[in-house]
């Protein structure tokens, strides 16, 4: 059996799409990736018929990306309930709600799983989430993750925050906290990687570092898989202050390197979790923390340890959430 897997061309990576396409490679050819290009930030027509096409085209059981299938829910409808109907599977990688819409963007959501043939969630948190919005059951797919070199980094100075440059990921949070840590016996810095998803939102950000000290922050944009290693390798501590995260797959990967992190509590990030803490979105909890990171050592280095200690269980094979994601879809409303 192949799946076919429909998913949006954004122009920039995300944790969705890097999900994909880890999905794909480890699924010795049992899963086929369908790019549609298109305006996914508000999909009309084209986009549809786009769509369309390639659940036409594809010859086996369909899984749509969760991002096309909130955006498009009348697609997932009429493939259900068409002559003869085309079962449709959605996944999902992120929960509605992060969008100027949010209450529109979870009708959108409720109609396109309600009416799928089955969904595939990446977390238990998001299964879990799904469950209580819905009443939809969602089989679960956690991502793989894959055995990283240990973090170098000693001295606690490091900090890193890796996501697209958003809102919903919080990076004016961090740099608002920053900013009212003061004085620390850490020459710390703090690097930003990921894609500017929101450029007005970078700016602010960019605006906001300008009142930081000089050249303890970096903004580094987008950057390719080897690059974000290296980044990984001689981080001390990993800061991600979402608003919202369906699981966090960075969590994870810097677990793999031995490194802690600071998450939202009540997120997704708090499941891959394994050294570090869950902190309160706002910028107060934010800069208590950090401020105990600068200045308490034995905190530090208990968190450092910790997460060295426990690194390789944050490592999980791909193969086995390729298995899980195939054992979705073989269902009798996915088989074609």
């Amino acid at each position: 059996m192949t799946l076919h897997l429909i998913e949006p061309v954004l122009g920039r990576i995300s944790g969705g799409l890097a999900f994909n396409r880890a999905l794909t490679e480890a699924s010795e050819r049992r899963i086929v990736r369908h790019p549609v290009p298109g305006d996914w930030t508000r999909p009309g027509e084209a986009e549809a018929a786009a769509v369309a096409d390639a659940i036409r085209a594809g010859a086996g059981p369909i899984l749509l990306d969760g991002l096309i299938a909130v955006g498009l829910p009348g697609i997932v409808e009429s493939a259900g309930s068409g002559h003869p109907p085309r079962p449709v599977h959605v996944i999902v990688h992120s929960l509605a709600g992060d969008s100027p819409e949010p209450s529109a963007e979870a009708e959108r959501e409720r109609r396109a799983l309600s009416s799928a043939a089955g969904v595939v969630a990446t977390s238990r948190f998001t299964a879990a989430r799904l469950s209580s919005r819905y009443g939809i059951r969602a089989e679960v797919a956690r991502p793989g993750n894959r055995v990283r070199a240990q973090s170098v980094g000693e001295t606690g100075e490091h900090l890193l925050c890796i996501g697209a440059i958003t809102p919903n990921k919080g990076q004016l949070l961090l740099a608002e906290a920053l900013c009212d840590l003061g004085e620390t016996p850490l020459d710390w810095r703090c690097s930003f990687a990921g894609p500017v998803a929101d450029s007005a939102y970078e700016q602010r950000l960019r605006t906001a570092c300008t009142l930081l000290p000089t050249h303890s922050t970096e903004i580094l944009g987008e950057l390719p898989a080897p690059d974000i290693d290296a980044l990984l390798g001689r981080a001390d501590l990993l800061l991600l202050p979402s608003r919202a995260e369906a699981y966090g797959m960075v969590v994870a990967e810097a677990a793999a390197a031995g490194v802690p992190a600071f998450v939202t509590a009540g997120t997704g990030a708090e499941e891959p979790l394994q050294a570090g803490i869950a902190l309160p979105h706002e910028p107060a909890a934010w800069t208590r923390a950090l401020h105990r990171w600068a200045e308490d050592s034995q905190f530090r280095t208990r968190l450092q340890s910790e997460a060295r200690d426990q690194r390789t269980q944050a490592v999980r094979n791909w193969a086995e959430t390729v298995d899980e994601v195939m054992a979705a879809v073989s269902t009798p409303g996915g088989d074609p």
